[in-house]
């Protein structure tokens, strides 16, 4: 039996409407985009792409994560991640293995088949991503592999604005 979530995750999908990453949260410099997700060309309720980083923080700690809501409720389930320059540089795996940097919490390792559910804990298992990244473009083709995004590259370059100490 397939999973319900295996064709948002195996399915080419393009990104629907317009993309604006928010306004820079005032406590923390935080923004993002939730952009929806269409398959086919048409849009699927509640399939997105997420996007954040933090205006204060060119080229670093930034995420892309693949989540489909829940109908009825505000609860998102994340399908699929990517990491890139996060602030702490390590994550551990459930089985302790520690990865470093970079990194993709990939769909296949984060599904429970005989549950029929995402594992708990927002996708615990990560892998090392092999190549590195070096811009946003770089994370953008990466993005384009991981989560099947034929036109990734329209997401805007977040406007950072980096603060002088």
């Amino acid at each position: 039996m397939l999973d319900p979530y295996h064709p948002f995750v195996k399915n080419w999908k393009e990104l629907s409407g317009l993309l604006a990453w928010s306004r820079p949260d005032p406590q923390d410099g935080y923004m993002s985009i939730l952009a929806p997700l269409e398959i086919d060309g048409v849009t699927i309720a509640n399939l997105a792409l997420r996007c954040g980083c933090y205006e204060q923080s060119p080229d670093s700690n930034i995420t892309l994560q693949l989540e489909v809501g829940v109908d009825g409720s505000r609860t998102r389930i994340p399908l699929a991640r990517i990491d890139w320059r996060p602030i702490s540089p390590r994550h551990r795996n459930p089985d302790r293995t520690m990865i470093h940097g970079d990194h993709v919490h990939p769909f296949e390792r984060n599904w429970l088949k005989t549950e029929q559910r995402m594992r708990q804990g927002n996708l615990p298992i990560a892998e090392q991503i092999s190549a590195p990244i070096h811009t946003f473009s770089d994370l953008l083709d990466l993005g384009r592999e991981v989560f099947r995004i034929k036109d990734i590259d329209r997401l805007p370059m977040p406007e950072w604005s980096p603060k002088l100490i």
